[in-house]
């Protein structure tokens, strides 16, 4: 009997949503199955419930601040070990680094291209 392969499911968090847009048409192509947020707030809620392969989450948001966001993930047990990849536009090597501290797993400098962001969450789901 062999096993049914599961599209790797991903959560997006940007407050921008042409962002989205773009994450949308690059990643769901590829076979990943996406799921969008505008904060942090509503990931959080979904993330309780059904917990993804990766998270993909923008360095500054609105309300909840992406570092932040990625502490909180990291406190819940079941996804404490789920990849983490920031974004971030800001170019600002301290927040970056904030990050990865917090327990996020990379990071990729906007603006990127499909083909960047689909080899980087190759490499973490791997």
């Amino acid at each position: 009997m062999s096993a049914i392969a599961v599209a790797p499911s991903i959560y997006v968090v940007d407050d921008d949503p042409l962002v989205l847009a773009f994450l949308q048409a690059a990643l769901a192509p590829q076979g990943f199955t996406v799921e969008l947020f505008e904060s942090g707030e509503r990931m959080l809620g979904k993330a309780r419930a059904a917990v993804p392969s990766l998270f993909v989450i923008d360095v500054r948001l609105p309300t909840t601040d992406g570092i932040e966001l990625v502490r909180t993930l990291r406190s819940i047990d079941a996804c404490a070990e789920v990849p983490i990849l920031m974004l971030t536009g800001e170019g600002r090597l301290d927040r970056i680094v904030m990050a990865m501290q917090a327990g996020a797993n990379g990071y990729l400098m906007k603006p990127f291209s499909p083909e960047q962001i689909v080899a980087k969450i190759r490499d973490l789901t791997v």
